[in-house]
């Protein structure tokens, strides 16, 4: 999708979305755009948030010694969230495309409530 800005964004994350528009090309619409852009923008900020886990760890300790949960926790949380939504929407996660292709017409070949209904389709 070329209208999509990938100058503020990482590289993992352009080739990310590189790879999805290129898997999605026969199907996105321009009314897409956001939705897509979106999809790059939740996913920017989820990988900032687990690179800062990674960096930082999970636990932090404060000026007092105590030991609390990194926030950038709860952010990954929320943007991981954000982003698998946006996936299973366009088909992008493993058990969303396997449900696609159990949709196929091939697949429906040899089902008998597929043809059934196929031939009541015709028949109207």
């Amino acid at each position: 999708m070329e209208q999509l800005d990938y100058s503020l964004v990482s590289a993992e994350t352009k080739l990310f979305m590189t790879d999805v528009c290129t898997l999605l090309d026969d199907i996105l619409q321009p009314c897409d755009l956001g939705a897509i852009r979106g999809l790059m923008v939740s996913y920017e900020f989820y990988k900032q948030a687990t690179d800062k886990l990674l960096e930082d760890g999970i636990f932090l300790t404060d000026k007092k010694g105590r030991t609390t949960v990194n926030p950038a926790n709860a952010v990954a949380k929320s943007y991981q969230t954000q982003v698998m939504n946006f996936m299973r929407e366009y088909g992008l996660t493993l058990r969303s495309r396997q449900a696609i292709k159990a949709m196929n017409a091939d697949v429906d070949e040899d089902n008998p409530l597929a043809q059934y209904l196929k031939n009541e389709d015709a028949a109207v």
